[in-house]
């Protein structure tokens, strides 16, 4: 954000400068036009900002309640459904945490690199690529696949559902949107994300060429 106002100051006294030395019509128009595209992009972007603040913050306190109520009720109302549903609600817990601490963080202190390689690389996979809020994006999508199958052949094959469902296979739809999310993109994105030349290059560092095809 610093270095967007501090654009947007440059292009203004650059403006002024031009003005005063009697440079052309065209060229101060130009330039006006160019620091219009950059304060409406600048507010636009800090618009956008501040409602998926509102909104992750709003998620985190329905999704905290309903979590709440969930494991209060799981002695006297507890299903299979009901435990998956309870994981879901974590799960969407996590990421809008992952997203206000993101968003919070970059506001207020930035993303600095140090020169640190091993630091800088931290860094930009942990902020600068929103690492966190990735992986409970994609245990979401998983977990709602998984309580769909469950409801699917809970009510459509309900006998076989009967006979063949046990208490480990609950565990393993608990288990499996976390497994799936870490390795689809925690590991790939921790493995192949650096920061070269200042810059911080989201799964662009490869060990060798054949594996950068996986993407």
């Amino acid at each position: 954000m610093e270095q967007t106002v501090s654009s947007i100051a440059d292009s203004v006294r650059e403006m002024m400068e031009n003005v005063g030395n009697n440079v052309t019509l065209e060229t101060t128009s130009a330039m006006v036009t160019s620091v219009t595209i950059q304060l409406k992009q600048f507010f636009l972007s800090e618009v956008l900002s501040t409602v998926v603040l509102v909104v992750s913050i709003i998620g985190i306190l329905t999704n905290a309640l309903v979590l709440a109520v969930l494991i209060l009720a799981h002695r006297e109302y507890g299903s299979n459904a009901n435990t998956l549903i309870a994981n879901q609600c974590a799960i969407d817990l996590f990421t809008f945490l992952s997203i206000v601490i993101t968003r919070v963080v970059i506001h207020s202190l930035g993303i600095l690199y140090r020169g640190n390689q091993t630091v800088d690389d931290i860094i930009c996979v942990t902020v600068g690529t929103s690492l966190f809020a990735s992986v409970g994006i994609m245990a979401e999508k998983t977990g709602l696949v998984v309580i769909t199958l469950e409801r699917y052949f809970k009510i459509v094959h309900a006998v076989a559902h009967r006979k063949y469902y046990k208490s480990w296979m609950t565990k393993v739809g608990v288990a499996l949107p976390w497994i799936s999310a870490a390795c689809f993109y925690l590991f790939p994105e921790i493995g192949t994300t650096r920061v070269v030349n200042g810059r911080c290059l989201r799964r662009a560092v490869w060990p060798t060429p054949g594996m950068a095809k996986v993407k």
